[in-house]
């Protein structure tokens, strides 16, 4: 709660000219409804700054083995970032979990689950970008380059008290991404421009972070 309260501190009031990304996890811990429901209007509140700001967020990089926890434990693959990419996040991008749109190697665009920080419950040392795409790959594609666009705010980044609470929370984040994804508000972003490649002097070049590279 403390983290909420300091990102809202922080983050400029701005108006929205989009609509608010509405928090529809379900609860994962034994919470009481009174502070599930202020959970609830704080994430609301972080979305009202970031929608318009700092959303929707597009980048792009080649792919990198991450911590081999994604398959093997928690059964949600995940295609991770290297540092370069994770560097360039803007400092006023919360940690937490986003739902988008993601693309490998200029293919289909499907729905995708983000998660950005540190993982509280692994403890990691370095700040990590890892996206599960919510499709089923025949291969790994390490060293492919993937093109997101985070689109939404679903929850800060937090510990758990087990596994089996953490794989709960990260099924309820992908029905949340899920269900967003449908709204025509988010749907526009899977035609982004940024998606698209452009041929220019004999190379192909895409919009990252709303420029061209």
């Amino acid at each position: 709660m403390s983290m909420i309260r300091n990102l809202l501190k922080r983050m400029p009031a701005t108006s929205l000219k989009r609509p608010v990304t509405h928090w529809q996890g379900k609860d994962f811990s034994p919470k009481t409804k009174s502070v599930n429901h202020i959970i609830h209007k704080n994430v609301q509140n972080v979305n009202k700054n970031l929608n318009g700001t700092i959303l929707p967020y597009m980048t792009k990089g080649k792919t990198i083995k991450g911590f081999q926890r994604g398959s093997k434990s928690l059964g949600t693959p995940t295609a991770n970032f290297p540092e370069e990419v994770v560097d360039e996040l803007p400092p006023s991008l919360p940690t937490g979990v986003y739902f988008g749109w993601a693309s490998v190697d200029g293919g289909p665009i499907y729905k995708m689950v983000m998660s950005v920080g540190w993982n509280p419950f692994y403890n990691n040392e370095k700040k990590s970008m890892e996206t599960h795409i919510l499709h089923t790959f025949e291969e790994d594609f390490y060293g492919s380059e993937l093109k997101v666009v985070m689109v939404g705010y679903i929850r800060p980044e937090k510990n758990f008290k087990s596994l089996d609470d953490l794989i709960s929370a990260i099924k309820s984040d992908i029905d949340t991404a899920h269900e967003q994804l449908e709204k025509p508000e988010y749907q526009i972003y899977k035609d982004n421009e940024f998606f698209k490649p452009t041929l220019q002097n004999g190379h192909v070049n895409g919009l990252v972070n709303g420029t061209e590279r």
